[in-house]
């Protein structure tokens, strides 16, 4: 047993939870749940026993013994052993890491433990294997030494272990395996990458920083509230600064690289073929609607819900049934029989 404080690394910063409040008083409500008898509808205390169905028979476990079960490990974090470092993937990291360092807040030595730990495997350039979690449900993580960097400003690296988690053998799928020819496999040609990099050259941010973006889903649900608290009936504009930068894409230089870019990949006459392309289906949509009207017209001309209630739907021609279909965007497959069901429920017949 050793004490550590675990510190989470840089993660995503959620909306945080839902609080439910009275709709008159504005008190916060507090939930409960409750057992009722399916048979009496009297209210029951919670059930001390569980049951599973093997083999047609009802299997009973009692609420310790399903805890016991369910339990892989009696320990938050169980070593399981040492491994070298080059064995540990990049791929490997499964999730945000954490940082944990020791404290001897609840056992006394845990820091004299730990530093003797992580001296030897910075020394011997090697990883921990543990198990971490709840005894139910512990994840497999590495335990990777860091030492601590000190330079004139002050500390820039604190000592302590990075805890990465890592996937279990269900977690690694492999791609399914695609045979290729060396012929099939598209390459860029030497112009196609020289354009290709003029044109990152000119998008180039150069003074990057994640500092400058804020969430922009957090920041309108943050004006929405502020809205509400306030009482103010119009929401708040809020600056999307992950929108792409359109003065600057729109600078002559970066229009000629784009221009040049799309003019090596899909050649000089792409813009007129894709125009051609969109063209001819506004055509197909144009002959689409001309066929949509004209079955309108015709449709119009029969009072369909009197021919459904008189039973007559039966008595007109599948063409004419089938502009009723067409008028209304209905499917035209089928047999007469399906297509007259179709309208009957179209006109909820």
């Amino acid at each position: 047993h050793r004490g550590e404080h675990i510190c989470a690394n840089p993660s995503n910063c959620s909306r945080g939870t839902i609080t439910w409040l009275d709709s008159i008083s504005n008190l916060p409500l507090k939930t409960e749940r409750s057992f009722i008898c399916n048979d009496t509808g009297a209210l029951l205390q919670a059930p001390q026993e569980r049951f599973q169905l093997y083999n047609d028979k009802v299997v009973k476990f009692s609420v310790r013994e399903l805890s016991d079960v369910k339990r892989v490990s009696s320990h938050h974090l169980r070593l399981l052993g040492f491994k070298p470092l080059d064995c540990l993937k990049d791929y490997h990291n499964l999730s945000p890491s954490t940082f944990i360092y020791p404290s001897d807040e609840q056992i006394f030595g845990s820091t004299r433990v730990f530093v003797a730990l992580h001296s030897s495997m910075l020394r011997l350039g090697r990883f921990a294997l543990a198990f971490y979690g709840t005894p139910t449900r512990p994840r497999l993580v590495a335990l990777v030494a860091q030492e601590e960097v000190i330079s004139s400003s002050g500390q820039d690296e604190p000592p302590g272990m990075h805890m990465i988690y890592l996937p279990y053998s269900d977690d690694v799928r492999y791609p399914e395996e695609v045979h290729l020819t060396s012929g099939d496999a598209p390459r860029a040609t030497d112009e196609q990458i020289k354009k290709a990099s003029n044109l990152l050259r000119r998008i180039d941010l150069k003074h990057f920083s994640v500092s400058h973006f804020a969430n922009p889903g957090l920041q309108k649900h943050y004006g929405i509230l502020e809205a509400l608290a306030l009482g103010e009936d119009e929401m708040p504009d809020i600056k999307d600064e992950t929108l792409p930068d359109e003065e600057g894409l729109a600078r002559p230089g970066v229009v000629k690289a784009i221009e040049e870019f799309k003019a090596a990949v899909f050649g000089e006459n792409y813009d007129q073929e894709e125009a051609e392309a969109a063209a001819a289906k506004g055509g197909a949509s144009k002959k689409r609607k001309a066929i949509a009207d004209a079955a309108s017209q015709k449709s119009a001309a029969y009072d369909w819900a009197d021919l459904a209630d008189n039973g007559k739907l039966k008595d007109m021609t599948v063409m004419d049934l089938k502009t009723y279909l067409t008028a209304h965007g209905l499917a035209v497959s089928g047999k007469k029989d399906a297509i007259i069901s179709r309208i009957l429920t179209h006109l909820g017949k």
